[in-house]
């Protein structure tokens, strides 16, 4: 199957083109060793592997590789049940994994062991036996040598979802304890998940790193979309407010803003200043905020595009509604954010060239805060897909 065709499936699976191709790229610039830790438990594995596999078989074809953590029982029932590749068996025959693998000894130095394994374009997996190491120490132990920021705990069990709606609970933030949702029945592979999140990141202080729940059947779904498919935990983010630009890289923030929008910025903008600037601490997201006599003037609300699916930009939002009021803003009429606007502004006017938008604004004020979001220059060059604030 050509790459193509590979993306085309991919695609046709998350059902987002889009934001597929811009995860893609994300994993790609990543060393290939450190794409993703998968752990799937000895029950996904006797009752769903051919899922999983497929998934598996997917990501093996654009040259993504994981680093795969299975129970040695899981490995007796596959040795089983499924030819084993790496001695020959031909990788399309229906009852294979798919895909070509090797086992990584655990007596071999990790990080050499694994580049190696992938050099070979085969999906590194280690056997894991709990009567030798904790599967935490494992996760936690491969994680540190290979420079992952992600583990993808795979059950058969799925995420977390609310009693209610049957909605995923998609992103849950810790700080000292798993905040497990109301209501919600644990099952044994779901506290077995919060177990190793809670051990785990309470120790890792990277504000990347993130352990995430999912099932079999929707691998890729929680891989190459924003949305994703399962329940990501990650260590709360950290805000920062600045009133100047003591402290803050402004090389670094200009480049957050030109990625985010996929423009250039005009030279004109490196020249302005910011009244408040709400900055998560990796530069991952921000919003530049101009204080004028109606209020607080939303400039710019970038979040890098892997980003979206942390939940960086929604704690971003929740700073500025906590310190800047009155609120407007403006948007182009083909940004797709403008559904989430009109569903929290108070109020919304349409033009052909903007839309604009306010919040816990006087009525009276709103004529005089037109025709100053009017009066704003065009900041990017020439518009694409991606909109600007």
């Amino acid at each position: 199957m050509k790459s193509k065709d590979i993306l085309s499936r991919v695609f046709e699976i998350t059902r987002d083109p889009r934001d597929g191709l811009l995860f893609l790229k994300e994993f790609q610039s990543l060393s290939p060793e450190s794409f993703a830790i998968l752990y799937a438990d000895s029950e996904t594995i006797f009752e769903s592997s051919e899922a999983l596999f497929s998934d598996l078989k997917l990501l093996y074809q654009l040259d993504l590789f994981p680093f795969v953590v299975l129970e040695e029982d899981s490995f007796q029932y596959l040795k089983v049940f499924f030819p084993l590749e790496q001695m020959g068996a031909n990788p399309n025959d229906e009852k294979t994994l798919g895909f070509s693998y090797e086992i990584i000894a655990r007596e071999e130095p990790l990080r050499e062991s694994v580049k190696t394994s992938i050099q070979k374009k085969k999906i590194p997996i280690l056997l894991w036996n709990d009567e030798i190491e904790k599967l935490e120490s494992v996760l936690d132990r491969c994680r540190a040598i290979l420079h992952s920021s992600k583990v993808i705990y795979v059950s058969i069990d799925g995420p977390f979802k609310d009693p209610n709606s049957g909605k995923v609970k998609s992103i849950l933030q810790m700080e000292n304890t798993f905040p497990v949702p109301s209501g919600v029945t644990i099952t044994e592979s779901q506290k077995e998940f919060i177990q190793l999140s809670e051990a785990m990141l309470s120790k890792i202080e990277d504000p990347k790193f993130s352990i995430v729940l999912t099932s079999p059947f929707t691998l890729l779904t929680e891989l190459f979309t924003v949305k994703g498919s399962g329940t990501l935990v990650k260590r709360k983010n950290k805000i920062h407010k600045f009133e100047s630009t003591d402290g803050v890289d402004m090389v670094r923030l200009f480049r957050l803003i030109e990625e985010s929008f996929g423009k250039k910025l005009k030279p004109d903008f490196f020249q302005s200043k910011f009244d408040v600037l709400f900055l998560e601490e990796s530069y991952r997201a921000c919003a530049w905020m101009q204080k004028t006599e109606y209020g607080y003037l939303l400039s710019k609300f970038a979040v890098n595009g892997v980003a979206r699916g942390a939940g960086v930009g929604r704690d971003i939002w929740d700073q500025i509604l906590e310190h800047c009021s009155p609120l407007f803003w403006r948007s182009k009429p083909d940004n797709t954010i403008n559904k989430w606007y009109m569903s929290i502004a108070q109020g919304i006017e349409k033009d052909s060239s903007w839309y604009y938008y306010w919040l816990g604004v006087d009525q009276s004020l709103i004529p005089g805060i037109i025709s100053l979001l009017k009066s704003q220059p065009e900041d990017f060059g020439l518009p694409n897909p991606s909109s600007d604030v």
